[in-house]
């Protein structure tokens, strides 16, 4: 059966392309989708790149296989499809092979495991390759200038009308910060660096909080906290109460109210946690793509980078780090959402009499900077709890450079905008 819609569907597009070639413009077709047809699919789509117009006789003089020519009239005027049915035929041959390709990666998985591999590797190599066929063939990748530009000007319209609502990126939330980064941005990789217990993680939470409360579908990828620990900094951020007090339960009875209330306002969030320890860069890719399957996804936070392992060690610290920013960034754009990553810094920094991290402090930092579209590093005196924090603005592939002051809440682990000082929990 599914031999026959894959000959069906196949036969039904290439009909099309002979006697309608203009219902395919601008819409993706992956020759890889194609068994009897693939020659016949990649001389079409290179003819035409090269600004040609692919029919029966270009084609058969392009393949140079004997007897196309008249294979192609045959199916020009001997299969009947509506150009209007296209779509359905494009989407078959795309799910047909998504589900050959997860079947061959089943059974090299089983294979493999037979023949004594190590399970989790071979979960992994299985998890990334099921990935790589489910997720990257659902947008388009290829544009002609035409069509680029107007995606660009129908982009700069939407952003035009959104300058009333704060910009067409997301918020995160700290007013300063959002009007140097114009908001966060889909398919960008947000880096956030700073210090063992500067408060990289209350960041996160911040911002997801932020966007959640704004109607956002947001997840966070908690690989050093579990779900309650997130809970109660949740709480405490929005009840007032002392991080402290609820972790040890030294509560007063008039608390409780608060704590009810907070739980309230919060319970109905489209707030997502993963929070297994010990995640590869495929575990956090499909953990992403399921929760946009179901219900959507609007942006991730990932808590955070160094914790993450590629699928396959390559024995070397930078390299695997190197290979896990790639991965997040390669997320970004194939969900189309910004992905923030929170990252460790070194204590380098301290040492320095500007105590303010650079980019440089950023842990293996090579391919974190370069794959990093906005990189924002944390900072705020150790020893003084009511000086004001900062966000230094180190790197933003989208305007400028700044830093942002702010303050940090450290009995409710909040970042708050600067005048909002001593403003009761939201």
């Amino acid at each position: 059966m599914t031999h026959n819609k894959q000959i069906k569907y196949e036969d039904a597009v290439v009909h099309i392309l002979l006697s309608r070639p203009a219902a395919l413009a601008g819409r993706e077709v992956d020759e890889r989708w194609f068994a009897k047809w693939r020659p016949v699919i990649a001389a079409a789509k290179a003819i035409a790149a090269n600004g040609g117009e692919p029919d029966m006789f270009t084609l058969s003089e392009y393949v140079k296989r004997p007897g196309l020519l008249q294979e192609l009239n045959e199916i020009r005027n001997g299969t009947h499809a509506a150009a209007e049915n296209l779509p359905k035929y494009l989407d078959g041959l795309r799910s047909l092979h998504q589900a050959t390709h997860v079947q061959q990666t089943l059974s090299a998985a089983l294979e493999e495991l037979q023949s004594g591999a190590d399970l989790e590797a071979v979960l992994g190599q299985m998890m990334q390759s099921t990935l790589a066929a489910v997720s990257s063939e659902t947008r388009n990748y290829n544009h002609s200038i035409k069509a680029a530009l107007g995606e660009f000007v129908d982009g700069l319209e939407t952003a035009f009308d959104a300058r009333e609502t704060g910009g067409l990126g997301l918020q995160t939330g700290i007013s300063a910060l959002d009007r140097v980064l114009g908001g966060m941005h889909s398919s960008d990789l947000v880096v956030v660096g700073a210090r063992p217990g500067v408060g990289k993680t209350a960041f996160g939470l911040s911002v997801l909080l932020s966007l959640a409360k704004a109607g956002k579908r947001v997840g966070i990828i908690s690989t050093e906290m579990a779900a309650r620990q997130l809970m109660l900094r949740v709480t405490s951020a929005n009840s007032g109460i002392a991080g402290s007090a609820l972790r040890d339960a030294n509560l007063q009875d008039g608390d409780w109210p608060n704590i009810t209330a907070a739980i309230n306002r919060v319970a109905h969030l489209n707030f997502r946690i993963f929070d297994k320890p010990n995640v590869t860069i495929a575990d956090v890719a499909l953990q992403a793509k399921a929760w946009a399957i179901d219900g959507g996804l609007d942006f991730v936070v990932v808590d955070y980078l160094t914790r993450v392992k590629p699928v396959k060690s390559s024995g070397n610290q930078t390299i695997d780090v190197g290979e896990v920013a790639t991965g997040l960034k390669n997320i970004a754009r194939q969900i189309d959402i910004p992905v923030m990553a929170l990252a460790q810094l070194n204590r380098s920094s301290t040492k320095r009499a500007d105590k303010r991290p650079t980019m440089a402090d950023l842990r293996d930092s090579g391919v974190i900077e370069q794959e990093g579209d906005q990189i924002l590093l944390l900072h705020r005196d150790d020893e003084d709890d009511a000086a004001p924090a900062e966000i230094i603005v180190d790197k933003n592939r989208h305007g400028e450079v700044a830093t942002v002051r702010c303050w940090y809440l450290p009995q409710t682990m909040q970042w708050v905008n600067f005048a909002d000082r001593h403003a009761d929990a939201a």
